[in-house]
C-alpha cells in the first residue's frame, strides 16, 4: 500500500545545501519518490513511497526540532505518481518569482484559521470575506461561496490586482489556496499592504475539502 505525503514549512534554514543532501539519503534510504524544494525560508515537498517507509519519513522529520509542527498531509498513492526523486535548493519555496514581493512567511503572515473554524465562522454568517489566491484555471473546478475572486492568471501577478482588493483593507479576510503554502505569502503580502485583519486557511482548500465535503465549496 502507498501513500503521497505532501508539506510545507516556513522556518529559518541556515545551510539549504547540507539539508538538501541530507533529505535526498533519507528519501533513497526509504526509496520514496518526488520533488522536494529547500531554501533559506523554508521546505516544499512531495513525496510517494510505501506506507511504512512514508511514516518512517515523518518520524524521522519530527525528530529534528525544526520540523516539530509541520502540517504533514497524507493520501492514498499508486506508487507511480513520481518516476524519480528530485531534491533542489531553490531562491524560495513556492515557484513564481516572489522574491520582489519582500515578504518573508518566517516575519509575517496572515493569522491561521483552522478548517473548523472557517466552517463556523460559515455557518455563524460572521462578517468576513474570503479571498481565493489560486489562478484562474485552478479557479475552473469550484471556488467557496461568494469567493473574492481576484483574476490571477499567475500567483506573481498578486501585485497586480491589489487594487482590486483595496476595498478590503479594513475588514476581516480569509485567503485560501490549494494546500495552504501559497497563502503564506499572499497573506503576508496583504499585510504588509495595510490590510488590517488577514487571516489564512491552515492546510488549504484540500483540508476543509476533506472535513466537510460538498459543504460551501462548489463546482463552477
Amino acid at each position: 500500500m502507498f501513500s503521497v505525503l505532501l508539506y510545507y514549512k516556513y522556518v529559518q534554514i541556515e545551510d539549504p545545501a547540507a539539508l538538501m543532501y541530507a533529505q535526498k539519503e533519507l528519501c533513497e534510504r526509504l526509496d520514496l519518490k518526488g520533488r522536494i524544494i529547500v531554501a533559506k525560508e523554508g521546505i516544499n515537498g512531495t513525496v510517494e513511497g510505501k506506507k511504512v517507509d512514508i511514516e518512517k519519513y515523518i518520524e524521522t522529520m519530527k525528530k529534528d526540532e525544526t520540523f516539530q509542527k509541520t502540517h504533514f498531509k497524507l493520501s492514498q498513492g499508486t506508487g507511480s505518481a513520481f518516476v524519480k526523486l528530485s531534491v533542489k535548493v531553490r531562491d524560495e519555496i513556492v515557484s513564481g518569482h516572489l522574491m520582489s514581493w519582500d515578504v518573508n512567511p518566517n516575519e509575517t503572515t496572515g493569522k491561521y484559521l483552522t478548517a473548523e473554524q472557517l466552517h463556523q465562522w460559515i455557518a455563524a454568517k460572521k462578517q468576513f470575506y474570503i479571498v481565493d489566491m489560486r489562478n484562474d484555471y485552478e479557479q475552473e473546478v469550484g471556488a467557496f461561496e461568494n469567493s473574492v475572486l481576484p483574476g490571477l492568471s499567475n500567483f506573481r501577478d498578486l501585485p497586480k490586482v491589489l487594487p482590486k482588493l483595496e476595498h478590503l483593507k479594513d475588514e476581516t479576510v480569509v485567503t485560501v489556496c490549494t494546500g495552504g503554502v501559497r497563502c503564506e505569502k499572499a497573506s503576508g503580502f496583504l499585510v504588509k499592504h495595510g490590510f488590517a485583519d488577514v487571516y489564512q486557511l491552515f492546510g488549504g482548500i484540500v483540508t476543509y475539502m476533506e472535513k466537510y465535503p460538498n459543504e460551501d465549496f462548489g463546482g463552477a
